[in-house]
């Protein structure tokens, strides 16, 4: 019995064994095909769902890529289209020019790439349809030999999953990615993504059809593209100064804001007090926003009575989002009051999220800062310190 037993356990041995070799073959000669190829077609279906959202926000696409040795930014010249309820753009890059066409507005946005106008594209929500490795095969060899991520190889039907399991990051934990390896054509044809901030989970989802490889050239981007570059007007994009973020100066009497105190959507009321306020304008998804929250409630409980503070939020102003921030305050309780408005006097020039104004007790501006810093409670305990005594 003993021996059987050692002979069943030495089959199953090497029956896993030649399966993971056998899987680990699969993943190499999808890299090689990659690396191997100069171009590629596909159709896209890039899906991502927020933290705090219930649904995903999708995005559909054709891509078209060609590789490009020269490219230093890039690596290659991209074309991909998204028309939505949204947009309705084409999103064109040859090394250096990225053209933004918006075919509604029937305008042509000119951005130098090489000056790091590159954003249209990277942190943005289409330009996640680019994000199949064809261009950055290398990225993905470097996931698999960092020795801080864990991978494993697992058999769905007709593909090899290769899912690789990210160290915690600060205040994000559960990171996987999921790649899907068509096993007979060796490609990728669906990536997925996750991570979860307390107990709220972000999802990414790309769905690849129609993949054709080496049927481009420079001239199936000119054929594309070329006729909106010739007959839609073009404007060089004009980048933002640093005067452009300005925010209201010391000692300027604030405009004053109308919205509704939350949850009472049925009463408009102007915000207006005599004790010192500080003003933080943020909405939900905003993840510097939710950073920031803690902070605040500490110097609420700190000060108590001698200042208020009030949560200005433009982007959840709707009854219908009601539902959305009674979830996310069960998540990241907020000490103060929430005040929904339609619009923000163009004079608080909000441009970045957080943005928190110290108004005094005369109604005056105090103190202002744009986004999130580890120091804002000390920040903003010192101006305090200040004005209350």
């Amino acid at each position: 019995m003993k021996q059987i037993s050692l002979l069943l356990l030495l089959f199953f041995s090497f029956h896993l064994f030649g399966q993971s070799e056998e899987q680990q073959q699969i993943l190499e000669k999808t890299i090689e095909k990659y690396q191997s190829h100069e171009s590629v077609s596909y159709d896209v279906v890039y899906e991502i769902k927020y933290f705090d959202d219930e649904k995903p926000m999708t995005v559909t696409s054709h891509v078209d890529i060609l590789k490009s040795e020269t490219d230093t930014i890039f690596k290659g010249f991209f074309i991909y289209d998204r028309k939505d309820s949204f947009v309705n753009v084409i999103k064109y890059y040859k090394p250096n020019d990225l053209f933004v066409i918006d075919l509604s507005e029937e305008v042509v946005t000119k951005f130098n790439a090489s000056k790091e106008q590159t954003f249209p594209v990277e942190g943005n929500m289409d330009g996640s349809v680019l994000n199949i490795y064809f261009l950055e095969m290398d990225k993905l060899q470097r996931k698999l030999k960092n020795p801080e991520n864990k991978w494993s190889y697992s058999d769905t039907g007709n593909c090899l999953k290769v899912k690789i399991s990210y160290p915690d990051d600060e205040d994000y934990y559960d990171r996987e990615e999921s790649i899907y390896i068509d096993k007979k054509t060796q490609t990728i044809i669906k990536i997925t993504y996750q991570a979860r901030y307390k107990d709220q989970i972000q999802e990414n989802q790309w769905l690849i059809n129609n993949l054709t490889f080496d049927q481009l050239n420079e001239a199936s981007f000119d054929k594309r593209a070329g006729n909106y570059l010739k007959t839609f007007k073009t404007e060089n994009y004009q980048p933002l100064t640093k005067e452009d973020y300005k925010l209201l100066e010391n000692g300027t009497v604030i405009p004053k804001i109308k919205g509704t105190i939350f949850p009472n959507y049925n009463e408009t009321i102007e915000l207006n007090s005599n004790k010192v306020m500080i003003l933080d304008f943020w909405y939900t998804s905003c993840m510097p926003c939710i950073k920031t929250i803690p902070h605040l409630n500490k110097l609420k409980q700190k000060y108590k009575d001698k200042i208020e503070i009030v949560g200005i939020n433009p982007i959840e102003n709707q009854l219908k989002q009601k539902d959305k921030i009674e979830k996310f305050l069960q998540q990241v309780p907020m000490d103060y009051p929430i005040l929904l408005v339609n619009e923000i006097p163009t004079e608080y020039n909000i441009r970045v999220y957080p943005t928190l104004y110290i108004i005094d007790q005369n109604g005056k501006v105090r103190f202002s800062s744009m986004g999130f810093s580890e120091n804002i409670y000390e920040e903003l305990d010192r101006i305090l310190k200040q004005i209350t005594n």
